[in-house]
């Protein structure tokens, strides 16, 4: 049985790698990995209004799902970058919405 790191449904080996691979993602990796928990990161409501679709260097592009969004997304950008800059300390991205 695999034990599991409480409240994260990780196993311990699986908490450490997904560690390991937010601190030292990169390009396609680092692009997948937010892809893959981006409604985590965001929160529900903006998961559904932009997702992440291509990471150049620091730069990423999220596109907009739905036009009436664009002001309300536009002023939460500061605070997206900081809880990316949290998830992904080694790329801290910056956000451009298209």
């Amino acid at each position: 049985m695999t034990r599991r790191t409480a409240g994260t449904g990780f196993s311990p080996l699986d908490a450490a790698s997904d560690g390991l691979l937010r601190r030292s993602a990169r390009g396609e990796t680092a692009l997948a990995w937010l892809q893959a928990r981006w409604g985590r990161i965001v929160g529900e409501p903006l998961s559904r209004k932009i997702e992440p679709r291509s990471l150049s260097g620091r730069r990423l592009t999220v596109a907009l799902l739905d036009p009436a969004w664009r002001k309300p997304v536009e002023a939460a950008l500061p605070e997206l970058e900081s809880k990316l800059a949290g998830e992904l300390p080694g790329l801290k991205p910056k956000v451009t919405l298209r």
